[in-house]
């Protein structure tokens, strides 16, 4: 007699398990060595353990929100002399 395994229908799959990892932006499936899209371009990272590629943090973004942020209150503190 073969054992059966029961399983849960909402069990996360491993990370042994996974083949392929899906793009965060546009959800096209990728090899698991791939590190941008090939779709979107977008560049992913490693994948977690439902098979989606995990998004890359942009620094770019983070650094110029700063910089706006110290000019404004740059220009506040010059302008209005506070």
């Amino acid at each position: 007699m073969g054992a059966t395994k029961k399983t849960k229908k909402n069990k996360p799959v491993k990370t042994d398990e996974v083949v392929v990892k899906r793009c965060p932006e546009c959800f096209v499936h990728l090899p698991l060595d791939a590190k941008e899209c090939f779709s979107c371009h977008a560049k992913i990272g490693k994948v977690d353990k439902y098979g989606k590629a995990r998004q890359g943090v942009n620094w770019i973004s983070y650094i110029l929100c700063v910089l706006s942020w110290a000019f404004l209150i740059f220009y506040l503190k010059w302008a209005f002399d506070f």
